[in-house]
C-alpha cells in the first residue's frame, strides 16, 4: 500500500507579517518567519538539519509543547520515528490556541493548525505509522513461523463438568447482648 500526500497547502502561500499581530517582544514579520520555518520543517518530513536552535526555542513555547531538557531531547522525542511525528502532529493540532496575540503566538498557532488540517498531514502520518507497525508485525510472524513451524490445528476442547458440593447452611450470627 503506497501512501501519497502533498504538503503544498502547508507551504503556499507563505505567511506574511500583515497576517499577525505585533507583540511587545516580537514583530509580525518575526511571527511570519517562525510560521514559515515551522511549515517548511514539517513539509520536509521533520528534517533534522532544519531544526535550528531558533526554531526549537520558539516551538518549545507554542502548541503546549514542553521544552524538554534541550533541543536534542525535543528532536529525539518527536522527530526520530513515525510514532514521535504522529505524536507531535496530534499535540500540535489538539492544542487550543489561547491568549492575546499581542502577548502570545496564538495567531500563529491558529494559522499553522489551519494549514495542517487543510493538507490532512496527520491522517497521512497515521497511515504511514500503521503500515510500519503492520510490516513489523508481519516480519515477527514470519520469523516465529520459521522458528516454530506452522502450528497443527488445536484439538477440540473437551468440556469439563464440575460437580458442586451441596451447600451447608450457615449458622445464624451470634446475637450481641450488650455493647459493654
Amino acid at each position: 500500500m503506497s501512501i501519497v500526500f502533498t504538503t503544498n497547502a502547508l507551504l503556499r502561500p507563505p505567511f506574511s507579517g500583515n497576517e499577525f499581530t505585533r507583540t511587545k517582544w516580537e514583530s509580525p514579520d518575526a511571527k511570519a518567519d517562525f510560521a514559515n520555518k515551522l511549515c517548511r520543517f514539517i513539509a520536509a518530513d521533520f528534517r533534522e538539519a532544519m531544526f535550528t536552535k531558533t526554531l526549537y526555542r520558539r516551538l518549545s513555547l507554542c502548541f503546549g509543547h514542553i521544552a524538554h531538557y534541550d533541543s536534542f531531547g525535543f528532536l529525539d522525542h518527536f522527530f526520530r520515528d513515525l510514532r514521535g511525528k504522529v505524536a507531535f502532529l496530534e499535540e500540535t493540532l489538539l492544542w487550543p490556541p489561547c491568549g492575546d496575540p499581542g502577548y502570545t503566538f496564538c495567531d500563529v498557532e491558529r494559522d499553522v493548525q489551519a494549514r495542517l488540517r487543510t493538507c490532512n498531514l496527520l491522517a497521512a502520518y497515521r497511515a504511514l505509522r500503521a503500515a510500519e507497525v503492520e510490516g513489523a508485525e508481519r516480519e515477527l510472524l514470519r520469523r516465529l513461523q520459521t522458528k516454530y513451524g506452522e502450528s497443527p490445528s488445536a484439538p477440540e476442547p473437551t468440556p469439563i463438568h464440575t460437580v458442586r458440593p451441596p451447600r451447608q447452611p450457615r449458622p445464624p450470627p451470634a446475637e450481641q447482648q450488650t455493647l459493654f
